[in-house]
């Protein structure tokens, strides 16, 4: 579905509101729905936006929140009022000046655009490549994406293709970006084989994902010396990388094009890609070598060239190339050079330095020199993300060390610092170890009864919602369909136990799954509601007013026809002839018409005022199941749980049907304030009133005086006829503008039905499978909470046997003690009877 979305993203884009802050019906009447762009392109980056990690991103910049406030329709300008005297003539000459100027700028603006020329396609190019290197990846799509659709066979449209490929991969729809660069590699323009070698380099990456972000910083088998020593003695692998986005053939492909490619050749981008290729698929030798190549090691790192930062990281794959061939010293070579590099500037660079540093203690670690890993730990300072780890790993390498003390004061630290760190817990067991090694009984049993009970609760906490096919079951997809969107562990799991939970990859995965499924149909409904609101827009009988140069334009001319009327009446003044009583009348009429709001928008304000009593509605809801879940843990707590699950879910159930009624009154709300914005008559009631004006002016004018007035009066004749067909101009340029807009809609339209359709069928399966998820990730968590429960009292059991072993050390000692004062006293006797004999 995210193609669909980015091409109504398109099409919104073509649609969007030129005040991203503000709502069609919010803006002022001078300012439109449609944005034009430099030349002749209808596109606005800035306002619309792809389907991102929030889909709100999409929606919410297109087409904002629509308030209830009443709209006020800015009126076109200030009325000058006509008055009877000689000076008359003049004030008809600045009108009639003010309004020529209206009519020309509208005759202007609604000239047919001219084909934009290559220069100004260059200029917008590079504009979304300056938004891609600032971070807006969405944006810079849509830049990208107008070009290749708007422009296509045009040089720019070439390498729009390319970037928009690189928009893609940033925005993680990694397919469309696989055929963007694809297809640019298949071009055999001048522009397109300029980009081959980068496209193939983008390639080699989604043929080897690279992780989520954070993940090298993630708690796991990494942080614990002890179990990844244990694994690498086995040769197993404690973890397995995302899979490839080509299949076996394009890979074996791309391997192909690579090879046809001369080693020195090859830009930077595309050595270091194939180098991190062949180290993810455990081709060490290969890319170690190819990896050398790009970075020599008498190449300085620094950060002047244009590749750096592919230079220092190709030198940190290639240190764990060498260290997983065993050439444990080339790697510290490799690791150094990084190490060695103060000056890098951004963050994902820095923590590559940071990753070294790890690297070099981990090694110094493993071979037992624990001084040169300490120094390599402590080396990682405190706002690094890393941080927590390398804490961790210093208590260990300061156990090995035999330096008791230091290591508990280590671990301390990082419980005190980190708190809710996943390594707490072990933390917390390893300093009962070191209290036993210690020889400090008390302690050690007070920190592993500690942790027992802090486990215990937590399992007794969670234990209640274990039962599968029990209402426990459906309490859980309860949960999880009350709002799917926002689900957490956290409404199921213990506080203390999210630490755990989220290092568990079962309950992370169902923990995404819900809320995946529960973005999809939120993200689909807000679309269906936007292409609604889309669709009525673009059927405007006033289409000018959806774009913010045409409308301003178009209320110009509004603007001007008062001015003409006015003008008119000042020449009557002049002419000695006063308005009669039905152009007063008139007058009147249209300055009422410009000041009074619309009603009907007024009609639809006052429909939101029932939903803030449904919302205190769902507010008593919300309250009640707080209470109840509130009453439950407290309950679970002191070990009588009461009946609760069955109560619960209905009131889940009660409060997720609420939410989503009120959003689909808040949906239908903003179709019908998008359905009176388009369809509202004001608009047309306050120009026939103005037509109607003027007429009446026209024919009260007497004929006869002067040749000034006369010729103002003709020029006032003209203009109306000029303002007219300038009108007319204005809707066939808006109509112009909207037929590329049109033809997406209609397209996506049937598309989106699709997914609707598509999306029903699968809910009931998408429900069970999250339920059953979810309620497997709780079994995780519960089953690590007694695994930690037993590894509590297995460290009781080690204190209760340390102390026996200390116990019966101290009777032997006492035993041998008294064997030798017995056997003392016994040869003092026999000496002391030897001598008196």
């Amino acid at each position: 579905m995210s193609r669909a979305l980015a091409r109504l993203a398109l099409a919104a884009a073509l649609l969007a509101p030129a005040a991203a802050a503000a709502a069609p019906w919010d803006m002022p009447m001078q300012a439109g729905l449609f944005a034009p762009v430099p030349g002749g392109m209808s596109l606005q980056p800035s306002v619309a936006s792809l389907l991102a990690p929030a889909p709100a991103a999409l929606l919410e910049p297109v087409l904002p929140a629509m308030s209830l406030r009443t709209p006020v329709y800015a009126a076109p300008g200030p009325r000058v009022p006509a008055e009877a005297d000689p000076a008359a003539g003049g004030d008809a000459a600045r009108l009639l000046a003010d309004a020529e100027d209206a009519i020309k700028a509208a005759e202007q603006v609604a000239a047919a655009l001219p084909a934009p020329s290559a220069a100004e396609l260059a200029e917008r190019l590079v504009a979304g490549q300056v938004q891609l290197e600032g971070g807006d990846a969405e944006g810079a799509a849509i830049v990208f994406l107008d070009l290749l659709e708007n422009a296509s066979g045009t040089p720019a449209a070439v390498q729009a293709r390319y970037y928009l490929g690189e928009a893609l991969l940033q925005l993680r729809m990694r397919r469309w970006a696989s055929e963007c660069f694809s297809l640019t590699l298949a071009d055999a323009s001048p522009e397109g084989r300029r980009l081959h070698q980068r496209s193939v380099a983008r390639l080699l990456e989604l043929a080897a994902p690279a992780r989520a972000r954070g993940h090298a910083r993630k708690q796991g088998l990494s942080v614990m010396p002890e179990l990844r020593a244990r694994m690498q003695a086995v040769g197993l692998d404690g973890d397995r990388g995302p899979g490839s986005e080509l299949s076996a053939l394009d890979i074996t492909r791309l391997r192909g094009w690579v090879a046809a490619v001369p080693p020195e050749q090859r830009i930077a981008e595309l050595r270091y890609a194939w180098g991190r290729f062949l180290f993810l698929s455990k081709e060490y030798d290969a890319a170690l070598a190819e990896l050398d190549g790009l970075v020599p090691a008498d190449l300085p790192l620094g950060t002047s060239g244009p590749a750096w930062r592919s230079l220092l990281r190709a030198t940190y794959v290639a240190g764990a190339a060498a260290a997983a061939l065993g050439r444990l010293d080339d790697a510290i070579v490799r690791f150094d050079r990084i190490v060695a590099t103060r000056s890098l500037p951004g963050l994902a660079e820095q923590e590559i330095r940071e990753l070294a540093w790890m690297a070099r203690a981990r090694i110094f670690h493993d071979r037992g020199d624990y001084d040169g890993a300490l120094l390599s730990y402590r080396s990682i300072g405190r706002a690094s993300p890393l941080y927590q780890s390398a804490l961790y790993e210093i208590a260990w390498t300061l156990l090995r060390a035999d330096r008791h003390e230091a290591a508990l004061a280590a671990l301390d630290q990082l419980l005190r610092e980190t708190p809710d760190s996943p390594a707490a817990a072990e933390a917390k067991s390893l300093r009962g170890k070191l209290q036993i090694r210690r020889r400090n009984w008390k302690a050690a049993e007070d920190e592993f009864a500690a942790l027992r009970r802090h486990f215990d609760d937590q399992y007794k906490a969670v234990a209640p919602a274990l039962a599968v096919g029990s209402d426990a079951l459906d309490y859980v997809g309860a949960v999880i369909r009350s709002d799917p969107r926002h689900f957490a562990l956290d409404s199921l799991v213990p506080r203390a136990a999210i630490p755990l939970a989220r290092n568990l990859p079962r309950a992370v995965q169902a923990e995404r799954l819900a809320r995946e499924t529960g973005e999809t149909e939120h993200l689909l409904r807000e679309t269906l509601a936007l292409l609604e609101r889309m669709e009525l827009a673009a059927a405007s009988s006033e289409r000018a007013l959806l774009f913010t140069d045409l409308g301003a334009h178009w209320q110009a001319l509004d603007r001007a026809a008062r001015d003409l009327g006015e003008a008119g009446e000042a020449l009557l003044t002049a002419a000695g002839r006063r308005p009669n009583s039905a152009v007063v009348d008139m007058r009147r009429t249209v300055d009422a018409l410009f000041e009074r709001p619309s009603k009907h928008l007024r009609r639809v304000s006052d429909l939101g005022e029932p939903l803030a009593q449904a919302r205190a509605e769902a507010g008593a809801v919300r309250a009640r199941l707080y209470g109840l879940e509130y009453v439950h843990r407290e309950s679970s707590r002191r070990g009588s749980p009461d009946p609760f699950f069955q109560e619960a879910a209905a009131l889940r159930s009660e409060l997720g049907a609420l939410e989503d009624s009120l959003a689909d009154a808040h949906r239908g709300l903003q179709v019908a304030r998008a359905t009176l914005r388009f369809t509202d008559p004001l608009p047309a009631t306050r120009r026939e009133a103005i037509t109607a004006y003027n007429a009446l002016v026209g024919q009260s004018w007497p004929g006869g005086g002067g040749d000034e007035l006369r010729n103002q009066w003709q020029r006032r004749q003209r203009l109306l006829v000029r303002l007219d067909a300038g009108r007319k101009r204005l809707a066939a340029a808006a109509q112009t503008r909207l037929a590329r807009a049109l033809d997406v809609l209609r397209e996506e339209r049937d598309n989106l039905t699709r997914y609707r359709d598509e999306l029903e069928a699968l809910r009931p399966r998408a429900d069970v499978t999250a339920t059953e998820a979810v309620h497997a990730g709780i079994r995780d968590v519960a089953a690590d909470l007694r695994y930690w429960t037993i590894r509590a009292d297995v460290g009781l059991l080690d204190v209760a046997w340390a102390t026996k072993e200390a116990e019966l050390e101290l009777a032997r000692d006492l035993e041998r003690t008294r064997d030798r004062s017995v056997k003392n006293i016994d040869r003092a006797v026999t000496e002391a009877l030897e001598d008196s004999e």
